[in-house]
């Protein structure tokens, strides 16, 4: 998975990037669910999409520095992120209705499962290099 100085830079610089929209996301999150009533779900899927743009554009120019095809790579990575955005809903419900525990345990399965889901997948697939 790494085997270069270059590769741990991306990791890391993926990192901040995935860092703060996690971030931003919990907070996105938690306002709709607290200060909004929304339900935890949807609002995990409403903070999810609004983040994604922002992503890609993030990942694409500091973490990747990809100077690849636009259309391909935001196409994979919109595919990446609907897998995450699955990956996330299944968490929230088995969190909230399976085990019946705070939504925020939802929170922490997203902050983790996801972002080790998007490294690889960015790494090997979306601005994969020649």
């Amino acid at each position: 998975m790494i085997t270069s100085d270059n590769d741990l830079g991306r990791l890391l610089r993926f990192g901040l990037v995935g860092g703060l929209s996690t971030l931003a996301s919990a907070v996105l999150v938690w306002t709709q669910v607290d200060v909004l009533n929304a339900d935890p779900r949807l609002a995990a899927v409403i903070a999810y999409l609004l983040l994604v743009p922002v992503n890609f554009l993030a990942q694409r120019r500091f973490t990747f520095a990809s100077s690849g095809r636009l259309t391909r790579e935001a196409l994979r990575f919109i595919l990446v992120h609907v897998s995450n955005l699955i990956l996330s809903l299944l968490g929230m419900v088995v969190v909230v209705d399976l085990l019946r525990a705070d939504y925020r345990w939802g929170i922490v399965f997203s902050m983790i499962a996801v972002p080790l889901a998007t490294f690889l997948a960015m790494q090997h697939w979306v601005f994969r290099r020649a």
